[in-house]
């Protein structure tokens, strides 16, 4: 038996109570089909309360379930303690009834994208997307004779980068979407290119992918479309607002990904001000918001380490992006080690790893078991129908997992996901964790 509840099932399963001899090697579903003839077979109801927001289906004793309301689900019993319900801790010494609540952890995620006008420009908007052409001769770098791919887009590269992180994270994580500027935003230099949707353009919700892809201008999007300046404090405002809106208890976060220094200061008092000042709203607005929980994720695309002129190009004068970046980066609250805070990415490649990795940082591979089990040799851990009940030794450099030592002796006991275990788990959102017994079945 297992329960899935925002994508995590826990499943408790054998024949305790007994002197704690046997090798529990029998099957979940021999256990379960033989426990009519067995008098020491739990009875569990695992009840995992969800919102309305999380859609869910049930199948009993197969290890999935989810709902839109409280989900029970009950092991078949042959055993002759009278359930007695109620919310109790659970026990596998314990052969009587338990209810186990299953929290909720899915993290809600705002992207809050970058469509301003210098994604697509010509040429500063195009890049060696595939990084194959370093020195920009035209000739692929590796055989010094092919002609090197055509650059694309930056626009492009980050339609292709959020199609797949958003599908790949589906079931994991609630996501939304927030342009800056909006798609009514023009290019012109005043007000109209700095337009951002009070609303975001795909509200926080699970399975959003598709919703995300539908919202967002085409991969092939031209200045045409991909128009304005770079509003990020106006940005940031919307998804903030929208994060607000979730369940006070989940994990919540941005990803701001752009090509620039923000502009479009709110409140500026001539258009030169509002093109050519850098916005220096983003990083007060960045540390309010982790002093309410909310960390940020920077990722810069093409960003160079120079101070920028003072001409009217609609780009912040006199301002080094990679400096203020890093600077907003600190002020998310999840800046990275070294000289870069951000991810600050030259090509395609760097910028889905980059996603990759800040969302795989966003889901946890650290699982507390609450409860905790007390047989811990016979917990079996199933990852995309891997694992079991084996541990690894090494976590850097093995797949599977293990249990992490206690600080404090009251702490919950607590695994750690390894390697391909850690990522097949954060990108589907599923593990299946099985309490046994000794002499189960």
């Amino acid at each position: 038996m297992s329960i899935l509840a925002a994508g995590l099932a826990v499943g408790f399963t054998g024949a305790c109570g007994d002197n704690g001899k046997g090798s529990g090697e029998e099957s979940e579903s021999n256990s379960n089909s033989n426990s009519n003839s067995n008098s020491n077979t739990i009875t569990i109801t695992a009840t995992a309360t969800v919102t309305a927001t999380e859609s869910a289906s049930a199948t009993e004793g197969s290890g999935s379930a989810s709902a839109t309301e409280a989900t029970t689900a009950v092991l078949p019993t042959g055993g002759e303690t009278e359930p007695t319900g109620g919310n109790t801790t659970f026990d596998p010494n314990d052969c009587g009834e338990s209810v186990v609540n299953i929290p909720i952890v899915t993290p809600s995620v705002m992207l809050v994208l970058d469509k301003s006008g210098s994604m697509v420009a010509t040429p500063g908007g195009f890049w060696d997307h595939d990084a194959d052409d370093a020195d920009d001769d035209g000739i692929q770098d590796a055989d010094m004779v092919s002609p090197a791919t055509p650059k694309i887009t930056r626009w492009e590269s980050l339609w292709t980068v959020v199609d797949l992180i958003a599908n790949n994270f589906n079931g994991s994580m609630n996501m939304g979407m927030v342009l800056f500027p909006s798609k009514a935003a023009k290019a012109d230099y005043s007000e109209v290119a700095c337009v951002v949707s009070a609303k975001p353009e795909v509200p926080v919700g699970p399975m959003n992918a598709a919703n995300i892809i539908a919202a967002i201008p085409p991969a092939k999007a031209d200045k045409t479309v991909i128009q304005g300046g770079t509003p990020a404090t106006r940005g940031l405002k919307s998804a903030l607002a929208e994060l607000a809106t979730a369940p006070a208890d989940q994990p919540k976060f941005m990803i701001l990904v752009t090509d620039g220094a923000a502009n479009c200061q709110e409140n500026a008092v001539d258009n030169a001000a509002l093109f050519e000042e850098y916005d220096v709203d983003v990083v007060p607005l960045l540390e309010a918001a982790v002093m309410d929980g909310i960390k940020t994720y920077v990722v810069g695309i093409g960003l160079t380490d120079v101070v920028s002129g003072t001409t009217k190009d609609g780009n912040p004068d006199s301002t080094n992006s990679v400096e203020k970046m890093n600077e907003v980066a600190v002020a998310g609250g999840v800046p990275r080690a070294g000289a870069e805070k951000f991810f600050n990415t030259t090509n395609q490649d760097e910028l889905q790893a980059a996603l990759d990795m800040i969302s795989m940082q966003i889901l946890s591979c650290t699982l507390d078991l609450d409860p905790s089990p007390v047989y811990l040799d016979y917990v079996e851990v199933t990852v995309k129908e891997k694992y079991g009940k084996m541990q690894v030794m090494d976590c850097a450099t093995e797949d599977g997992w293990h249990y992490l030592e206690k600080v404090n002796p009251d702490d919950p006991v607590r695994i750690e996901l390894c390697g391909q275990a850690c990522a097949d788990f954060q990108m589907t959102g599923m593990i299946d964790i099985q309490y046994r017994c000794p002499n189960s079945g």
